[in-house]
């Protein structure tokens, strides 16, 4: 059926389910100064009984399960150019009667982003990226993730706003993905609404949403998949701040219905 942003192919029911990662690749459309950045080191937890079939219907599956870690580093380069990393480990596992295991290199990417617009409140960037292979050791095939390079290509826009008496902010990305490997390119679009609280607790809503182009490959169909998350980042202090939120599945087609849970730690530079 397809693959995702965490790219796991799953052969199930005669179909290929996708899982793809909840967070998205990078982070907003805004750029650090030059010689300054952020770290966020994150972990991410989740599980699926159920996918969604061609149809986008519920249908029972082997037991899903799949733990993911990530350390994600922006550096501004110059002003208006940043330089992004984001090496990652997994394990995911398949239960009875299918029974498969990966565990090795995850999502592992990395891009330059570039403004090329701002105001006051408004702020659009580009960004181009490259994601790595996945490698593992004993490695499931139908569990690991892709066996060459893929290429990413976004346009995000953020725009700082006020709404309820809160200051916050809005930030959109619209993506295209060069698969390769006989899978169909993808198409990504995510939403971030994000509201101050208080001066220190930040609610953050997204959208994370990707659909592949059209595929007469058995091996890998069209998919589709809609997740939502929601989470709570509190600043400890000044330089650092911590992260918790949960997400689910909302719709798709040829892709599991997952959830989970997340933890993060943020640190500026």
């Amino acid at each position: 059926m397809g693959r995702g942003r965490g790219s796991r192919r799953i052969l199930i029911v005669s179909a290929v389910l996708v899982s793809p990662w909840a967070a998205p690749a990078w982070a907003g459309a805004w750029t650090p100064d030059e010689g300054h950045g952020e770290v966020i080191a994150t972990t991410f937890v989740d599980q699926a009984s159920q996918a969604f079939d061609t149809s986008g219907k519920f249908i029972p599956t082997a037991l899903y399960r799949s733990a993911q870690a990530n350390v994600y580093v922006a550096y501004g380069v110059t002003d208006w150019l940043t330089a992004i990393v984001r090496p990652g480990v997994q394990s995911s596992s398949l239960g009875a009667p299918d029974n498969q295991r990966f565990t090795g290199l995850g999502d592992s990417e990395a891009a330059v982003q570039a403004r090329v617009w701002r105001d006051d409140s408004t702020v659009i960037s580009v960004l181009a990226g490259v994601r790595a292979p996945t490698i593992g050791g004993a490695t499931n095939a139908q569990l690991q993730g892709p066996a060459g390079p893929e290429y990413d290509f976004r346009l995000l826009l953020g725009h700082s706003l006020s709404l309820w008496s809160l200051s916050g902010f809005v930030d959109f990305s619209a993506g295209y993905r060069l698969v390769g490997d006989g899978a169909p390119d993808e198409g990504h679009f995510d939403a971030t609404l994000g509201l101050y609280v208080t001066p220190k607790l930040l609610l953050m809503a997204q959208s994370f949403n990707t659909i592949s182009g059209a595929s007469h490959n058995p091996l890998f169909p069209q998919w589709a998949q809609s997740k939502a998350q929601l989470s709570l980042v509190y600043s400890l202090t000044p330089l650092w701040r911590a992260q918790v939120g949960v997400y689910t599945t909302l719709a798709g087609e040829n892709a599991y219905r997952e959830n989970g849970a997340l933890l993060a730690l943020w640190r500026k530079f």
